[in-house]
């Protein structure tokens, strides 16, 4: 996160990424004192400098604002006095002394690997880090498994595999070069819209190609100049084909 701007007497300007989707879009957030006397991102709106975006926005960062604006956030510690009931507001204090003590009931009955974690890849860093602390460190398990690594392992690996690096190997610079767009397996309208758009502006402006390889009808393929439907699982058979 870049370093804020002063705006206003009560409203400071911030400049941040959005990571939702993996594109990596520039947002600049007014932070000011909402309704309840709390501060709180009053608007968001595309970083027109950011060289991912220069702007635009999906509909998950044009509303950022909304989103976080929303009511029903949990505001304190819940707890069930038994399975089934509702849930009770309970001090923070306590909640985490009682977390901990049926952690800790489970581990010494049946040992460290009873106990599992999934985290989100919406966590950030310092979150994350803690999550693993608490497993490796405290609970002593290696049962810890993150969204942002399984959604990637497939990519990564094959990243590895055939560049002997798992970081995508690519530019957004090249959708301004390229003459042939050539997406398999990805509905980009949807999934990845500032990037989809940004592919566009080429097809457009340079007469750019642009191959979809799917089994599904998506929003993407109904842009493409050529449509190659195939069934699903004969995906390699058409990358050997070409190879």
């Amino acid at each position: 996160m870049a370093a804020p701007g002063s705006r206003s007497e009560d409203t400071t300007r911030v400049r941040t990424v959005c990571s939702y989707c993996g594109v990596g879009c520039g947002l600049v957030l007014d932070v000011g004192t909402g309704p309840d006397g709390r501060r709180t991102v009053l608007k968001a709106s595309g970083d027109k400098e950011h060289p991912a975006n220069f702007g635009r926005l999906c509909t998950k960062g044009a509303t950022t604002a909304d989103m976080l604006a929303a009511p029903g956030r949990l505001t304190t510690a819940l707890r069930r006095p038994r399975r089934g009931q509702e849930p009770v507001v309970t001090p923070r204090d306590e909640a985490i002394a009682e977390t901990a003590r049926r952690l800790r009931a489970i581990v010494d009955e049946h040992g460290p690997d009873a106990v599992a974690l999934y985290v989100s890849g919406q966590m950030s860093l310092e979150a994350q880090y803690l999550a693993n602390k608490l497993a490796k460190g405290f609970l002593r398990t290696n049962r810890i498994e993150s969204n942002s690594r399984l959604c990637m392992a497939g990519a990564g690996t094959g990243y590895k595999l055939s560049l002997g690096a798992d970081g995508p190997p690519g530019s957004y610079q090249d959708f301004e070069a390229a003459d042939v767009f050539f997406v398999i397996g990805s509905n980009m309208a949807d999934c990845h819209p500032v990037l989809f758009l940004r592919m566009m502006d080429r097809v457009k402006s340079a007469g750019a190609k642009l191959i979809v390889v799917d089994p599904r009808r998506t929003a993407t393929a109904a842009r493409a100049d050529l449509f190659l439907q195939i069934k699903p699982g004969t995906d390699l058979a058409l990358l050997n084909g070409l190879l």
